[in-house]
């Protein structure tokens, strides 16, 4: 699995890229988007929710194996590349031979968690503004996912108003950690929103036991960011169920939702068990007419970082076959995380066509992406 596609062969396919973080480099970046009392706020104390769970550790690039141990690369992280729009670019968008870019930021995971519901929608508002601005207009490739505050679905909803009709905007950010899980009724404005808008949902972990939020895990804190890594699966298995369950598939039949940064190896178990306890308890929910895996494939799709990968290749293939991966599947780098990944380097040993699949066609039907006019031709 560690062989490199050739420079060749990677221009003649498109890639999306469905997980590009990005950022501002100084608080007072926002403070023209925010009103004179908001930014003294933010200024002050900034994100009011105790977020202890950094982007910390490791180097860049994601296979071990692949790290010369005398020589390591420099140590960077989301506190660097994510801030600068020019590396963005060069490095990834030019180096990886990126053709489309969702930046996935962010700032609503945590301004979700915020006790102050107008002072996190706020912040949301800004931070938006800010990366039309300072992101999007500097590079045609870009595409944005908005921020909101999940805990203010109205103004939520109005947030998607107001920027949902811009041509970069192409999905909305939810966050895992939350008071409910995402199913329940208290955020169908949001998905009334996103349905008006053309939009999908991005789910994207952050601020899971901070603020108003639950705590991080069922067997409560953890003390180090890699047992941190080890239980993200619960935050989005109990969302994928709380979606099919509650209905919203049914009641809002084009929304489709992209997770991200989720892994997928935790999803065939799920699905299993999914359509088994249906079978036997759909007296509870009557309005969940198909299998709960049905829906899944047709309104879930999944990025690939980070790939949990076996030592033999071909249970990587049966896993992903299980799973139906070719149709809901989206390529996401995670640059400039520590462990992100870069297309030479992934999914290699597949054929042409789930490659095809992977690496564009999925994103942009799930987006509704349209290809700039510099963008090779897939």
């Amino acid at each position: 699995m560690n062989n490199v596609v050739d420079q060749k062969n990677r221009k003649k396919m498109t890639i999306v890229d469905t997980d590009v973080h990005h950022g501002y480099r100084s608080k007072s970046d926002l403070f023209p988007y925010l009103s004179k009392f908001n930014a003294e706020r933010f200024a002050e104390y900034g994100i009011e929710t105790g977020f202890s769970f950094g982007f910390n550790g490791g180097v860049r690039g994601r296979r071990a194996e692949l790290v010369d141990e005398n020589n390591p690369p420099p140590k960077e992280n989301f506190f660097t590349s994510a801030f600068d729009v020019e590396d963005t670019r060069v490095r990834l968008l030019d180096g990886s031979g990126i053709d489309l870019a969702i930046l996935t930021g962010g700032i609503g995971q945590a301004a979700s968690a915020m006790f102050d519901v107008d002072y996190a929608s706020a912040l949301c508002r800004a931070f938006n503004d800010f990366s039309l601005e300072h992101w999007i207009a500097k590079d045609e490739r870009f595409r944005l996912v908005l921020h909101i505050n999940s805990q203010d679905p109205n103004g939520a909803a109005a947030e998607i108003d107001r920027l949902g009709s811009h041509p970069a905007v192409c999905s909305v950010m939810l966050g895992c950690g939350a008071p409910r899980p995402f199913g329940h009724r208290l955020y169908h404005p949001i998905y009334e929103a996103c349905v008006r808008n053309g939009l999908a949902v991005a789910m994207h972990f952050g601020a899971e036991g901070t603020g108003v939020n639950p705590p991080i895990s069922a067997a409560g804190f953890p003390s180090h960011y890699i047992e941190m890594r080890q239980i993200r699966s619960s935050w989005y298995s109990v969302n994928v169920a709380s979606f099919v369950f509650e209905g919203v598939f049914e009641k809002f039949p084009s929304l489709k939702i992209g997770m991200l940064e989720a892994g997928f190896s935790w999803l065939a178990p799920l699905m299993w068990k999914m359509d088994f306890d249906w079978k036997g308890l759909r007296r509870q929910t009557p309005w969940v007419k198909k299998l709960p895996s049905q829906y899944i494939k047709e309104h879930i799709r999944f990025a690939t970082q980070p790939m949990e990968e076996p030592e033999d290749p071909s249970q990587l293939k049966q896993l992903i076959d299980w799973i139906g991966g070719s149709q809901i599947l989206m390529f996401a780098s995670d640059y400039p995380h520590w462990d992100w990944d870069d297309p030479a380097r992934t999914l290699v040993d597949y054929p042409e066509d789930f490659r095809r699949r992977i690496f564009s066609e999925n994103a942009i039907d799930t987006f509704r992406l349209s290809l700039p006019s510099i963008s090779k031709a897939a």
